[in-house]
């Protein structure tokens, strides 16, 4: 596979720097050569030639926070229909202060690449190659949030909430989801015992698939047990028509605690007694001055924003181990996209495969991380567990069989000289068998080679080879790369 990518970025005033404001754009041309077994092999193989032209923004200060980065790929093919198309790629959020220190507007928009199922077709996100089971996921939610404070004693905030799901070319998972929340919790600071009051009200609404609702109300105390360690506990009472068509209601509780026995260590641990049975979210982080290991689980249904279950890329894995170090989003994302660079890896490779969903279901994640960086050594290594059983009482009873999924991933860079780097990247990810669907397996691994030509220029020259083992469209593809980056 031969490719060439040339970039330019728009140069920013010393004013924009000093508020945070930060404007680039750049087009990237690539030429790509392909060998996949499923499209006949070395007589099938074939040109794939893609421009991408984009857009990156981004504030830190002022009245409206956040970032935006938009792509958009145009795709031409010398075999494979469609010979031509178009792709979109998104991530934005922002948080508006419409009114100071009282009404705000958050808002977010991805779009992205996703598995239609779980035990279809698969392809790693680097593939040019059409993948009739993949498709273009968009979601788009919108907030305007209240907040102040009583008497000086009680912060109160009134939530709408607002989001889409649309598959292009696809009815399936598309969904609107509406609701609100109120919230009432203690607002002096140093007191050993704190409590909070919320209600929360969701519908979610499926264009294939029927309307869903869900209502919750919660009491919250809170103790400050030591310095390193508070603790809380819940109740309350939870009404959804969700595994039954007719509304029910039932009792709620949970526990949870934050132990940080240290700047760079962290434990939180919530455990919730739910109507679909015991949700739970447990975080344990641990950060050395080269090295971070994270490892978290939790189980919750999907019918929060977005309602599907979502891919996670590198990106998103960083960004969440990076949460707790790096509050602001904007920062955060500046932090992870140059530690990225470094290594010579793409924020979109997945390192997590999401699908489609068409029902409220209940998820189980389980991912351990590990970051190493070091003068000339940098490693990035991930495993993941995850489960997806659909909970809906209008499912059928194929369709309520859990999917489970496992997998790792692992990149290894190093740093050959002060301007070339070696990178190695290798990943596997596996989707059991049920009674009527087939298992498949998908292992990926690549080669590159990078080299800073000028203040400027890049140049880098890959190899990559995937195998997918399957029942019903099983295939071997080969890929070699070489790309030329120019900035301007």
């Amino acid at each position: 596979m031969l490719s060439l990518a040339v970039g330019a970025a728009a140069p920013l005033s010393a004013g924009a720097e000093a508020r945070g404001v930060g404007v680039s754009a750049d087009v990237g041309t690539e030429l790509s050569y392909y060998v996949n077994s499923r499209l006949g092999g070395r007589d099938g193989a074939e040109w794939i030639g893609r421009v991408t032209p984009s857009l990156s923004l981004h504030s830190r200060t002022g009245r409206v926070t956040g970032s935006f980065d938009y792509g958009l790929t145009l795709t031409e093919r010398s075999r494979q229909e469609p010979r031509n198309d178009a792709s979109n790629r998104l991530s934005a959020n922002f948080s508006a202060e419409a009114v100071p220190s009282h009404f705000y507007i958050d808002g977010s928009a991805s779009i992205a690449q996703q598995s239609t199922s779980a035990f279809g077709l698969q392809s790693v996100g680097s593939s040019a190659s059409d993948n009739p089971n993949r498709s273009e996921v968009g979601a788009a939610s919108l907030s305007p949030v209240f907040r102040g404070v009583l008497a000086g004693a009680v912060n109160v905030e009134a939530r709408l909430n607002a989001a889409a799901v649309n598959a292009r070319r696809s009815l399936v998972g598309d969904n609107i989801q509406t609701g609100g929340s109120l919230s009432m919790s203690s607002a002096v600071p140093g007191t050993l015992v704190t409590w909070g009051l919320s209600a929360r009200s969701t519908e979610t609404d499926f264009r294939v698939g029927r309307t869903t609702s869900a209502d919750s109300t919660t009491a919250t105390l809170g103790w400050q047990a030591d310095a390193d360690l508070s603790l809380s506990a819940r109740g309350g009472t939870e009404s959804q028509d969700v595994q039954e068509f007719e509304r029910r209601r039932s009792s709620t509780w949970g526990v949870g605690g934050v132990w940080r026995p240290s700047p760079r260590t962290r434990l939180q641990a919530d455990i919730d007694d739910r109507f679909f049975g015991r949700g739970y979210a447990v975080v344990a982080e641990y950060r050395l001055p080269r090295s971070s290991f994270s490892w978290a689980s939790n189980r919750d249904t999907t019918n929060g924003p977005g309602s599907r279950f979502e891919a996670i890329t590198q990106f998103q894995q960083l960004m969440s181990l990076f949460a707790a170090d790096i509050p602001d989003p904007v920062a955060r994302e500046a932090t992870v996209r140059e530690m990225l660079a470094a290594l010579g890896s793409d924020p979109q490779q997945v390192v997590q495969p999401g699908f489609v969903t068409a029902a409220v279901s209940v998820t189980e994640r389980h991912q351990v991380s590990w970051v190493w960086s070091g003068q000339r050594l940098s490693v990035i290594a991930q495993g993941n567990r995850s489960t997806n059983t659909v909970i809906d009482a209008a499912a059928s009873d194929i369709a309520r069989e859990p999917v489970r999924q496992h997998g790792y991933s692992a990149n290894v860079s190093y740093r050959v000289s002060p301007t070339s780097n070696l990178t190695a990247t290798g990943s596997r990810q596996m989707t059991k068998a049920t009674s009527t669907q087939a298992s498949n397996d998908l292992k990926s691994a690549t080669l590159s080679w990078t080299e800073q030509l000028g203040r400027r220029t890049n140049a880098s020259l890959s190899t990559r080879y995937s195998v997918f083992n399957s029942a019903t469209d099983p295939y071997r593809e080969a890929a070699v790369t070489a790309s030329l980056v120019m900035r301007f």
